[in-house]
């Protein structure tokens, strides 16, 4: 009898892995459902949907899928809210000190009037108050001569008493801050010392500044000082009295700004 032939071996293809791919993409489409409901619908529905996601996958009743959210996260966004508008920068002491920063400028000025008053030096201090800031002008050709920043025995008597009235009207809480300005008439120099007037009004600053802080008692770091050349008269320099008018020296009291980040390079 003759045997029978056998059929080749049909081989099929192992398809087993399509099970726990199948239970990947699942559970992924739930996170993507849960991540976009937690984002757009209230929480009384998102607790409903994750409660038929706990009877889905299995989840016993007591240990709810929500539990594993922290307090709040359920909590629907307004996306349509704009976001808070910047505050504005403050100034030192700004919450709480306005009052008190007023009644320092207002006692610093007249602290100064009455220096300049009884010292008879109208003609040579002038003073302004607009409220906030304090302008201090040394304004007379006693102070420096053309094309000089020698201090004189006078400003240094002067600095003296100014920086004894400043003293007096800091406040730790509400410090002010002094700028120290030197101007220049417009006749030209050149001279290894002040190759313009930039240099020359500069130094007038600086002279100033630094008999001002001999007094001890000054912060320094509440101090600076600028030149401003011949580019901000007062008077005309056409004249002799004009060209005495803008050799002078300003003292700009003002309320400490807060300092901002420093930009690194």
């Amino acid at each position: 009898m003759a045997k029978r032939k056998e059929e080749p071996h049909e081989e099929h293809a192992d398809e087993s892995w399509l099970i726990p791919y199948s239970d990947l993409m699942t559970l992924l489409l739930a996170l993507f459902i849960v991540l976009f409901a937690s984002s757009t619908i209230q929480e009384e529905k998102f607790k409903a949907i994750m409660s038929s996601f706990s009877s889905a996958f299995g989840v016993s009743e007591g240990s709810n899928i929500i539990e594993m959210f922290p307090e709040g996260a359920l909590t629907p966004v307004n996306l349509a809210e704009p976001p808070p508008p910047p505050q504005p920068r403050r100034q030192a002491g700004e919450d709480g000190g306005g009052g008190a920063f007023k009644n320092q400028m207002d006692n610093l000025y007249a602290s100064l009037e009455r220096y300049v008053s009884d010292s008879s030096l109208e003609g040579t201090i002038g003073l302004e108050f607009n409220g906030e800031n304090v302008m201090i002008t040394l304004k007379s050709d006693i102070w420096f001569q053309s094309g000089s920043a020698a201090i004189t025995s006078d400003m240094v008597n002067q600095a003296g008493a100014l920086s004894a009235l400043l003293m007096d009207n800091q406040d730790a809480e509400h410090p002010l801050e002094i700028i120290v300005t030197g101007h220049t008439d417009n006749v030209p120099i050149h001279t290894s010392r002040y190759p313009s007037n930039w240099y020359l009004s500069m130094e007038r600053a600086f002279n100033f500044l630094a008999v001002l802080l001999e007094n001890t008692e000054l912060d320094p770091g509440l101090f600076s000082a600028r030149g401003y050349g011949e580019y901000q008269p007062v008077a005309d320099n056409g004249t002799p009295e004009g060209r005495q008018m803008n050799r002078r020296v300003e003292l700009a009291v003002s309320r400490r700004q807060e300092s901002e980040a420093a930009i690194v390079f």
